[in-house]
């Protein structure tokens, strides 16, 4: 994608956030204005274009599975919070991922952060390395699950990998 159609597609997208955040006020359109050019200069900036196009089945079906994922996310920090004594076996998990290096393997890093019990620490070349709130949970089949869910925005099919642990 080039990087002009890229720098307008953001910005009309973070515009759009925006006038739905101010509930359409037109004395708050100025301003968001003068602050979604930076934002979406940096955005380019920072991360570039990519040859990648996102497909509206696949986004959609994510929009679904992240939206359930993030209250079974929700449900098992207050569980684990309320509950008298705390469960955990926190550790590390390396996985590898057949998602191509771009746009999809930092979208299954960062959704892995928002699921329950797992945070990416690093990417390195086709791994990622996870901190684990209890390594007794499935969370190697979390990530291939959701490894799947990113392949299907982007179109790609299916994804493999294995995992190892350090």
């Amino acid at each position: 994608m080039a990087l002009f159609p890229a720098f307008f597609l953001r910005a009309a997208a973070l515009y759009f956030i925006w006038w739905v955040l101010i509930e359409g006020d037109p004395t708050g359109l100025v301003f968001g204005a003068a602050i979604v050019v930076p934002v979406s200069i940096l955005s380019c900036r920072f991360y570039p274009p990519s040859g990648y196009r996102l497909h509206l089945p696949g986004t959609l079906a994510f929009a679904r599975y992240f939206i359930v994922r993030s209250a079974v996310a929700g449900v098992d920090v207050a569980r684990r919070l309320l509950a008298p004594t705390v469960k955990v076996n926190p550790g590390y998990l390396t996985v590898s991922t057949c998602l191509p290096a771009g746009s999809p393997r930092w979208l299954l890093a960062n959704t892995l952060s928002l699921m329950p019990g797992t945070l990416s620490v690093q990417v390195q070349d086709n791994s990622l390395e996870l901190h684990c709130l209890d390594l007794d949970l499935p969370v190697a089949a979390d990530v291939r699950a959701t490894e799947q869910q990113v392949a299907g925005i982007f179109g790609l099919s299916k994804a493999r990998g294995e995992e190892t642990l350090p």
